[in-house]
């Protein structure tokens, strides 16, 4: 590559030389020619540049997004682990979980709805129970 572009060089030097000791409208010629070489080389270079760039930014994108759902999938196996242990250790405490809660609510509920029972099943038998206290 090094070689080829030395060449090149020493090509366009000679093209140089040759214009101005022989033609000065061959050296306009080739300042023309070279401008218009220039320009499509550069268009073609920004285009290949902006290509390259719109890939590694896709890539970069699609790595932050990656490593954002392993964080988050992280997060939640931390906050899993988290609510794992302080459960078990309320539990070796004895103090009761909200499931324990719950079904206590539901069986002095049930236990409630007994009372209830019973309550108007002595009234209607005729037996009161303030009456029966006294």
């Amino acid at each position: 590559m090094l070689a080829m572009m030395h060449q090149i060089w020493l090509a366009g030097l000679g093209a140089l030389s040759k214009a101005r000791n022989g033609a000065p409208q061959l050296l306009d010629e080739l300042i023309a020619e070279g401008a218009r070489v220039q320009d499509e080389t550069r268009g073609a270079a920004q285009e290949a540049i902006g290509g390259l760039l719109g890939e590694v930014k896709a890539t970069i994108d699609a790595r932050v997004n990656q490593m954002r759902d392993q964080a988050g999938d992280a997060y939640e196996n931390l906050e899993k682990i988290f609510q794992s242990r302080v459960h078990r250790a309320l539990n070796q405490l004895g103090v009761p979980s909200a499931e324990d809660v719950d079904m206590l609510g539901k069986r002095v509920d049930e236990l409630n709805a007994n009372i209830g029972k019973l309550t108007r099943k002595r009234e209607l038998n005729g037996k009161h129970p303030a009456r029966a206290a006294a």
